[in-house]
């Protein structure tokens, strides 16, 4: 890794395992001390809005002045925020928080998980559920637009301006709104999981504990970016 990316200007640190798998925390945290190693000159992380964690005491939206808060059953969150605080160290870093991407070169098991959306919106019962879905192209633009701007780093939410609730998601995909006890939500999804029903298990699932929007007005403010595509038309567009 020193020898392949000696002397670059900069690395846009992308890669990441995003499902729950033997082999991501060495994926993940020592893919990231590789690129830490390379010493570039300025990285650009991009990170999650899983950081902050699902929690239902969560401000709506969520600004880059909260704490983060990964949730213990989302290993990928806190995986990312070690990546955020290993690359900042190492070298100026701008890490770009990015909520759900969503766009014709997803994730297979996100395109997957996002159909079923059209029969069912599931929903923890008494938790209050706020989702983003950001264009794939979106998300581009604003990792290429930190790329070009070395006179900024630091942490920047990048989502869409508005949000959906479960209802909202429901409007769009044409699903209907499911609302279970959290718990009885959490555990049916891990064990889904491991009988090999559905392939999303409790590290997602724990993302419905709370609303789980970003403010991405400091983005807007320091990088000039904007999403141009608003959550329901990115969803409509996927589902489409």
């Amino acid at each position: 890794m020193r020898r392949a990316l000696a002397g670059c200007d900069v690395i846009v640190h992308l890669g990441f395992q995003l499902w729950r798998t033997p082999d991501a925390a060495g994926v993940n945290l020592g893919g990231t001390a590789n690129v830490v190693a390379a010493a570039p000159r300025r990285i650009v992380l991009a990170s999650s809005a899983a950081v902050y964690g699902g929690w239902p005491d969560n401000p709506l939206p969520l600004s880059e002045l909260d704490t983060p808060r990964p949730n213990r059953e989302c290993p990928y969150a806190d995986h990312k925020l070690s990546a955020e605080r290993r690359c900042a160290d190492a070298a100026p870093t701008t890490s770009l928080r990015i909520c759900a991407v969503l766009g014709p070169h997803a994730d297979p098991l996100v395109k997957k998980a996002s159909a079923g959306l059209r029969q069912v919106v599931p929903a923890a019962r008494g938790r209050r559920q706020a989702l983003q879905f950001l264009h794939e192209d979106d998300a581009a633009a604003a990792l290429l637009t930190a790329v070009k701007r070395e006179d900024v780093d630091g942490v920047y939410n990048i989502a869409t301006e508005d949000w959906l609730d479960e209802r909202g998601v429901a409007e769009v995909s044409g699903g209907r709104v499911v609302r279970l006890p959290f718990p009885v939500l959490l555990h049916g999804s891990e064990v889904a999981r491991r009988l090999h029903l559905m392939d999303l298990g409790a590290d997602r699932a724990i993302l419905l504990n709370g609303p789980l929007a970003l403010d991405p007005a400091l983005a807007a403010r320091d990088l000039g970016w904007k999403a141009r595509r608003s959550s329901p038309e990115v969803l409509r567009e996927f589902l489409a």
